[in-house]
């Protein structure tokens, strides 16, 4: 009785969320109806949904009602773990570059969303967080050579690093010399505007960091990675960075 009873309250929550983000206003006596229950209960269930921290707002008097606040919306998006990380990233980036002009709430505002997202999503986050690093703007003789990345060459790139798996890319290096290897993209470090991935190369046996905008071409490969430490990459040089 008690378990049916619990899946019962967690249905009608759940209806009761799904009619407040429908409408942008209700009325208690609609809401009673579309639900079936008294207007006890349905008060006691909207202080709950408060106490949860949905921002329930009531008007008082004659032709007043519920509503959620028009401003409320992070769980009404359904976004994916990449699309999540690249929201992230991008306010990092934004924030990096400290910009004198509507930049100085950015933090707040990343760690805000971060927080809204559920935990087993925030935690599969937190962990790739970790593995996307900002360092300082390239210098000015670097960011002259740079090119934008082919798109299909950035997607494969972006699926390996978040899945964990290895990948074969053509790389032409500075002089022009053109070579194909295997890696695994353990980290991406960001000179804006160049992008890195610091990468343990199967060619050589070892560590080493490849200018995404001279991969000429990339797929994934079977194989995939356990994540290595940033010490096995960056040695005893201490590069100045920060993880978004």
């Amino acid at each position: 009785m008690t378990e049916t009873s619990f899946e019962q309250r967690s249905e009608r929550r759940s209806r009761l969320i799904g009619l407040l983000r429908s409408e942008e206003h209700w009325t208690t006596s609609d809401l009673r109806e579309q639900l079936g229950v008294s207007q006890r209960t349905l008060m006691r269930e909207l202080a709950e949904l408060r106490n949860a921290g949905y921002p329930i707002e009531s008007d008082r008097g004659r032709g007043g009602g519920i509503r959620l606040d028009g401003r409320w919306g992070i769980e009404r998006l359904n976004l994916s773990h990449q699309e999540v990380v690249e929201l992230i990233l991008s306010l990092a980036i934004m924030e990096s570059l400290q910009s004198p002009l509507l930049t100085g709430n950015l933090k707040a505002i990343r760690q805000k969303l971060f927080q809204a997202f559920p935990q087993k999503q925030r935690s599969t986050v937190s962990n790739t967080r970790k593995r996307i690093l900002i360092g300082e703007t390239a210098k000015a003789h670097v960011a002259s050579q740079y090119a934008t990345p082919v798109s299909r060459v950035s997607e494969n790139i972006a699926e390996a690093f978040l899945q964990q798996n290895c990948m074969e890319i053509e790389y032409q290096s500075e002089g022009g010399e053109l070579t194909t290897r295997v890696i695994e993209p353990h980290y991406i470090l960001l000179n804006w505007p160049i992008w890195y991935i610091m990468s343990w190369d199967h060619l050589r046996a070892s560590s080493r960091m490849f200018r995404i905008d001279r991969i000429r071409n990339a797929r994934i490969v079977d194989g995939s990675f356990g994540l290595r430490p940033k010490h096995d990459f960056t040695g005893n040089y201490e590069p100045t960075y920060q993880s978004i």
